[in-house]
């Protein structure tokens, strides 16, 4: 049997934070300069979650995102909700920036 091995450069590095089952923050690590809390924002405020925290720390070429998140009623995010929020969060994550408008 063979087997190969491909490293491929990481791209994004997610890591969501629970107290039991209730999802109370995720930080995102992403290989370039251009932050999600833009893109995520909106999309999360339609699931009813808000950010209520936010901290962003450049450390060479990486950026490190922490958002803690709450659903807009003060609630807990659990159940179903934290599947969705989850859903909802990563391909976000992983997204490729769009590339510069030519000039």
């Amino acid at each position: 049997m063979h087997t190969s091995e491909v490293t491929v450069p990481v791209r994004a590095k997610v890591r969501f934070e629970q107290e039991g089952s209730r999802l109370t923050a995720v930080e995102i690590v992403r290989d370039r300069h251009s932050p999600v809390i833009s893109s995520l924002y909106g999309a999360l405020l339609a699931l009813g979650i808000v950010v209520s925290s936010y901290e962003v720390r450049a450390k060479a070429a990486l950026l490190v995102e922490r958002i803690v998140m709450q659903r807009q009623d003060g609630g807990s995010i659990d159940g179903p909700l934290t599947d969705a929020t989850k859903a909802t969060i990563l391909p976000i994550a992983f997204e490729e920036p769009e590339p510069p408008p030519s000039v």
